[in-house]
This record gives C-alpha cells, structure tokens and sequence, in this order.
C-alpha cells in the first residue's frame, strides 16, 4: 500500500477545512451538551406553550444544527459523497425552520409536524447514506463511522432524557480530531 502525501497545494485547504469543521463540530457539541443537561434538568414536553426556556432550547437546537452542515460538508468530502451533506444539511436547516417558528409565535404552527417529519427523515437518512459513504471510502475510523447516523435519533428521540449528551460528547471527539488534522486516516 502506498501512502501519497498531500501537495503543497492541497495541504492547506484540507488544513483550512478540518480547521472550520472541527470548530463547528464543537460549537454544535456544546450546545448538544448544554441543551441535554437542561431537558434533563428541566422538561419541556409537559406544556404546549413554549416558555422563554423552552424558546432558549430551541434557538441553542437551531444554531447547532445549523454548525452541522460544515462538519457534514467536510465528512462528505474526505468520503467523495457531497450529496450525502446535502440531503443531510436540507434536514437540519428544515428543521431548524420549524424549530425557530415554533420559539417566535410561542407555540408550533399547524404544519410544524408535517416540517419535522420531512426534516427528520432528510437528516436522517442523509446521515446514514454519507455513513456508508465513509465506511466504503475507509478515510474515517469506523467505529466513529457507525456512530454517525445514530445522531439524529438519539437526539431526537432521547432528548428528554438527555440524548444531547452523548451527542455532543461524539461531535467533541470529531471535531478535536478535525482540529488536530487526526480523522482523515490518508493525511
């Protein structure tokens, strides 16, 4: 097996890249920590009213799901997949549509179940498919790999019982990698 060095050329922008993923990975990695302990702390779901914490979790979702595009961009990359990011990031930046409506009118809108449920698919399974993407490509560690489309439920399905905080302890570990230069294994 032969190991070719990035050129001169190349080595900064991949450089530049991880640099910009591995920050959005962690900026959505506190966030994900933060809103996990305060769901725990704190339930939301008992009342259809959004409160002004309720309106703060949603903004603090809203912005880390607005980081995860970079980092999904940058895995896509090194997987030769864009598409994956693509379809990835339409579901999160959908869904943080509806999140951002719900936490300005103080409630979810009539068609905010149908918004989440097209988001949460689209995230979903564009999560999974850069997954296989990356498995097949071998550039990422696979164990970090099969983690990948676990995200969403786990965020999702678990948040009330802090599903953010195992997610944000994986976008930690992507994003301090992306930032040492340490996940793409070819670099």
């Amino acid at each position: 097996m032969t190991t070719t060095l990035p050129t001169p050329a190349t080595a900064p922008t991949r450089q530049r890249s991880d640099s910009r993923a591995g920050a959005a990975a962690l900026v959505a990695a506190g966030i994900s920590i933060a809103v996990g302990v305060t769901q725990v702390l704190h339930p939301q779901d008992t009342d259809p009213a959004i409160e002004p914490r309720t309106a703060a979790l949603l903004v603090g979702t809203s912005v880390m799901l607005w980081a995860l595009p970079v980092l999904y961009l940058r895995l896509a990359a090194l997987a030769g997949a864009r598409w994956t990011a693509g379809v990835a990031t339409a579901g999160t930046v959908l869904l943080s549509g509806g999140m951002l409506s719900s936490a300005i009118n103080g409630e979810d809108l009539s068609f905010f179940p149908a918004v989440a449920l097209v988001a949460n698919a689209l995230w979903f399974l564009g999560s999974l498919a850069l997954a296989v993407a990356l498995w097949r490509s071998r550039r990422v560690s696979r164990p970090l790999v099969a983690l990948l489309p676990l995200v969403t439920p786990v965020f999702l399905f678990l948040s009330q019982s802090g599903g953010g905080v195992p997610v944000g302890a994986y976008l930690a570990v992507l994003g301090w990698l992306l930032l040492r230069g340490q996940l793409d294994r070819r670099a």
